[in-house]
Parts: structure tokens; C-alpha cells; sequence
């Protein structure tokens, strides 16, 4: 169910709260698995007890069993600005329609802290959900880009200089 720009608010006042700079987990893509449960679900760490839940809830949680996403250093945001990033994609995908497979925490996730929309765990089904082979949503990227080079300019990543000639 969509949130109202009232509820954007609630969470954005909310994450503004329960943010702590100082924690290592603030601003890090991080995963956990419930018990029973066999997939990964994906969130954005806001302070050592605190996560913003990427997935269906779309709000702060509490959680101190979480790990980091590993190999997602050289790609990652800095922490301030992926909880900027964060605040910036309530706007944007507070709308989106959550499905394990087409849309979800991952792909959100993955997107606010690297820029890229990618679900490793529906990607062998990328044919199915509308994906791209490497498992990345085909339109959230653009979206998300376009919105914010005029809300934040600030937090759009920068496209690397191609050093091939085969750019």
C-alpha cells in the first residue's frame, strides 16, 4: 500500500531521529535472515540498534543481528549520503508495489547504497520478473536518477571516465 506524503514525513522525521553518525552500521547496505526464513532481506543501517527497512514496511525497525553486504565498498555511498539517498527514494518508491521477485528490498537497497537496482537472489529468474540478466530493475535506476538531479544534484553518482577505447 502506498505511503501519503504524511507518512513520508512520519519516516524521514523518524530516520532523522534514530540516525547515530557515530555507528558503524549508519549509512551501510546491510542483510539479515529470520529463522525459517530462506531469503536475505536487505535494509539501510541507521544506528547500532536501528534499521530502515527497504522491503514492504518501508520504515525504522529495530535489530542488532545484522551483517554487512559485502564487496559493495568500491561502488558504496558514503554513509551521510546514502541516508540522504534514503530520505530522497521514500519520495520516489513509497508507491512501488513490493513483490519477492519484480521489486524489493534488495533491488531498493542495493540502489540507495550503490546505485545499482540489482537482486542477486531473483536474478536467475531475471527473464520472468522483467530484469535484466544481471538481475538489476530496468527502470528504477532512471527514475530515481532523474528525481534526484533536481531535488539533490549532490547525490547523483558520478559516471566514471572510461579509460578503454572501447567505451
Amino acid at each position: 500500500m502506498p505511503l501519503s506524503l504524511d507518512q513520508i514525513g512520519n519516516r524521514i522525521e523518524a530516520i532523522e531521529r534514530l540516525a547515530d553518525p557515530w555507528s558503524k552500521r549508519y549509512g551501510r547496505l546491510l542483510n539479515w535472515q529470520n529463522p525459517s526464513d530462506p531469503f536475505w532481506h536487505y535494509g539501510i543501517g541507521m544506528s547500532d540498534i536501528h534499521i530502515f527497512d527497504t522491503g514492504s514496511g518501508l520504515c525504522p525497525f529495530e535489530r542488532k543481528e545484522a551483517k554487512f553486504v559485502l564487496g559493495i565498498d568500491h561502488i558504496a555511498f558514503e554513509p551521510k549520503q546514502t541516508i540522504e539517498r534514503l530520505k530522497q527514494a521514500l519520495h520516489v518508491f513509497a508507491s512501488w508495489e513490493y513483490t519477492f521477485f519484480g521489486w524489493n528490498c534488495e533491488h531498493l537497497g542495493r540502489l540507495i547504497a550503490t546505485d545499482q537496482p540489482r537482486c542477486y537472489q531473483s536474478s536467475l529468474i531475471w527473464w520472468l520478473c522483467d530484469m535484466t540478466p544481471e538481475g538489476d530493475h530496468k527502470t528504477a535506476h532512471q527514475i530515481f536518477r532523474d528525481y534526484l538531479k533536481k531535488v539533490d544534484p549532490g547525490l547523483v553518482k558520478k559516471k566514471e571516465r572510461c579509460k578503454s577505447r572501447h567505451c
